[in-house]
């Protein structure tokens, strides 16, 4: 909990008092837009998968040609 007299709290206060924005700034997001994509890699042959981490996308397509 915050107390309004602590020494911390007074010399934010006089810090954020006057012209200006505030001195640290705001967090607008709070959590990631997207999500870290896994590939799985499947064994034609005995059916074997092996998950690899991926990056971050929105959409991820592999293509075998």
């Amino acid at each position: 909990r915050r107390r309004a007299l602590a020494q911390g709290e007074r010399r934010y206060e006089a810090k954020k008092k006057g012209y200006g924005s505030k001195r640290k700034p705001e967090q607008k997001r709070t959590a990631k837009i997207t999500k870290k994509q896994v590939l799985k890699l499947k064994c034609t042959v005995c059916g074997y998968v092996i998950h690899r981490r991926g990056i971050r996308l929105k959409r991820i397509e592999i293509e075998q040609t």
